[in-house]
């Protein structure tokens, strides 16, 4: 295993709402036999990370969330509550309570992320400040930080931009910080939106869990595999329009 620098502590930190603009209550919609929510679908499959030490969902205060932290707590996960729109304030929040040495971040609309690509991009830490991920299919990917780095881009960003997508301030500061972006694994993968912020996305999403998910997390070269083999269903969220974000939403 990769020996990270001066690392005691992986977390994983998913920030989730139900107040998404295009597709409300998305987290909490079922996906595959069992009915198991997207977000649990996420918690699963990062907790398979072999360097993420715990996973914690990150959700704005306020009414309208209770209902979510709810429903994570009756199901064993995790969650912290802070800031709904600085985003980035929420995260300072949680890696105050948790005082971890890196930071794993992840969206609860994403329940095609890759478990393995998430440790390939832990272990790229070793020699940089932050990692992204190069060539993944959108919605599969993670960001890799350490929390210290975090703090500082918490004190010196400034634009509502930096505060809303909580890691800007970070890859567009290289005379302050090393960013690396470490290829995918599974390279020549096609590119695929795997991420779920519209009808659509949700109907391509409910194909792939019905067609095979067998209660444990499906390998992400399975998905791949059977997209490539379905073509009409690969192509049902053609017409999205990827909304202008971060750069897990771009990758």
């Amino acid at each position: 295993m990769v020996k990270l620098r001066k690392v005691e502590k992986v977390l994983c930190i998913v920030q989730a709402r139900l107040t998404s603009s295009r597709l409300p209550d998305k987290v909490i919609m079922p996906l595959g036999k069992g009915g198991k929510t997207i977000a649990e679908h996420v918690y699963e499959r990062l907790s398979l990370s072999r360097h993420i030490d715990r996973v914690v969902f990150a959700i704005p205060t306020g009414a309208r969330n209770d209902e979510l932290e709810q429903f994570l707590k009756e199901r064993g996960i995790p969650s912290f509550r802070g800031s709904e729109d600085n985003v980035q304030e929420r995260f300072i929040g949680c890696i105050r309570q948790y005082r971890p040495e890196v930071v794993v971040r992840a969206t609860s609309d994403n329940p095609f992320v890759d478990w393995l690509q998430a440790d390939r991009q832990i272990e790229g830490l070793t020699d940089c400040d932050y990692v992204s991920s190069e060539g993944a299919p959108l919605g599969t990917g993670v960001e890799v930080f350490y929390a210290e780095g975090l703090e500082e881009a918490y004190r010196m960003a400034e634009s509502d931009r930096e505060r809303e997508h909580v890691t800007p301030y970070l890859y567009t500061h290289p005379e302050r910080f090393r960013v690396k972006r470490v290829p995918y694994h599974l390279p020549q993968v096609g590119h695929y939106r795997l991420t779920v912020d519209t009808d659509h996305d949700y109907a391509l999403a409910q194909r792939i869990y019905d067609a095979l998910y067998d209660g444990a997390p499906i390998a992400n070269e399975r998905i791949y595999a059977w997209l490539a083999a379905h073509p009409d269903v690969s192509h049902l969220n053609d017409d999205v329009e990827q909304k202008e974000g971060d750069l897990i939403a771009r990758r």
